[in-house]
């Protein structure tokens, strides 16, 4: 059985959501880079997320990560080799979504920038295919 991590969740119900260690691909710390994490296939990941924009029954990987400084920072997954979704969180109350993005412009692939982010907020970043699409996740983060 798969280990767990628990996080913390706003929502009604009893139990907090976990990420499954299954699907959480890892905790990036503060890393910043393009790619600053690569994922070989996430044709062989669970499928944990739901996400707000377009998602379908597709394999997804999450990742953790920590906000270094206050600001704005850009996300994407650009080089991707599939159709990407990807979705934002709160990390430490998952039902809490900052943004999700499906295409950028005529690419495939996600891309998300968000201000105004507090040092240490912690995010749980969630990337996925297009309907059951899967592939090589490359997830990209500058700062802005």
């Amino acid at each position: 059985m798969p280990e767990e991590a628990e996080v913390l969740d706003d929502s009604q119900s009893e139990e907090p959501r976990r990420v499954e260690a299954q699907t959480l691909a890892g905790d990036l710390g503060s890393a910043m880079g393009a790619p600053v994490a690569t994922y070989p296939t996430s044709c062989t990941a669970s499928n944990q997320w739901a996400t707000t924009c377009r998602s379908g029954s597709s394999r997804d990987v999450s990742y953790i990560w920590r906000v270094p400084e206050t600001g704005t920072y850009a996300f994407s997954t650009r080089n991707s080799n599939f159709d990407t979704i990807m979705e934002i969180r709160n990390y430490r109350a998952t039902n809490e979504v900052l943004k999700c993005n499906d295409d950028t412009g005529d690419l495939l692939t996600s891309g998300i920038t968000l201000s105004g982010l507090i040092k240490g907020t912690m995010l749980l970043i969630i990337v996925e295919g297009f309907e059951g699409e899967c592939g090589n996740v490359h997830l990209n983060i500058a700062k802005r």
